[in-house]
């Protein structure tokens, strides 16, 4: 018997095997999730403490009198720059290269994979590269169910400048092969003038969490090429529909026209 427990935003699971035979617990496993929002504040939250410390630091350093004047110097200098700076820099990082342009280098070589969209928010936040407010793209948050090779599916987080991907879609990530929780959505950002739109799975739509992706016949679902007693009206939402799965990814353009040929009875 398998009992899972999901820690939420606190980023812990905790897994119970528990045996049968006496019901007591065989192991329990915690496990930390580190996503890259986490890493980003820790970031920036180290930044700031540096801000406050580097002084005392500096001092502190100057005070080891075993070592020569011109070592304690460099030493200040690069171990106080170091804790101050670096985080810093790698906050831009995160921000700038894998939030704003959605990571094209783990997307180039990280582990491929798809994902379940579980849901989808636009954040108040937008990442700015010289343009205006305004013009700057927002950050949107997505949950995410994801699937790679040889592993279980499992749910995480992703951060992306990245709009129109919509709650049931399944898309194409990757993965990092070192954080298994640093994920990417593939919307064109490794190709030179991507799209920034979500390259959704062949033969995968809209789905209902856990259930199998599915595409609509319209000659059985609404009786033949669409004569039926609703008339104009069935018709007319038949067609509607039809755009929105086109729209969504789920029919090609071939597809899309062969069934819009059969509604019209063309």
């Amino acid at each position: 018997m398998s009992t899972r427990y999901s820690g939420g935003q606190r980023g812990v699971r905790l897994r119970t095997e528990v045996e049968r035979t006496g019901g007591r617990p065989a192991s329990v496993e915690k496990v930390t999730v580190v996503t890259v929002g986490r890493i980003s504040g820790v970031c920036w939250a180290f930044f700031g403490v540096m801000c406050l410390a580097f002084l005392p630091l500096g001092a502190g350093i100057m005070q080891v009198h075993s070592l020569p004047p011109g070592a304690r110097v460099a030493l200040a200098i690069v171990l106080v720059g170091g804790l101050w700076w670096g985080p810093w820099i790698y906050a831009m990082y995160l921000s700038m290269a894998v939030m704003r342009k959605g990571d094209p280098r783990l997307l180039k070589r990280g582990i491929q994979g798809t994902a379940e969209v579980l849901s989808a928010k636009a954040t108040n936040t937008v990442i700015q590269e010289g343009e205006f407010a305004w013009e700057a793209p927002r950050l949107y948050k997505y949950r995410l169910r994801v699937s790679i090779p040889g592993k279980a599916p499992y749910e995480t987080n992703c951060a992306i400048c990245a709009s129109g991907i919509h709650q049931g879609q399944v898309v194409h990530v990757a993965v990092s092969k070192h954080n298994r929780h640093r994920v990417t959505i593939d919307v064109g950002q490794g190709t030179k003038g991507g799209s920034r739109t979500a390259r959704p799975v062949a033969g995968a739509g809209a789905m209902t969490s856990g259930s199998p992706a599915t595409r609509v016949d319209f000659s059985t679902a609404f009786g033949g090429t669409g004569q039926s007693s609703h008339g104009e009206a069935q018709r007319l939402s038949m067609l509607t529909q039809l755009g929105q799965l086109h729209s969504q990814g789920v029919l090609t353009d071939a597809e899309f026209a062969a069934q819009k040929a059969q509604i019209l009875g063309e």
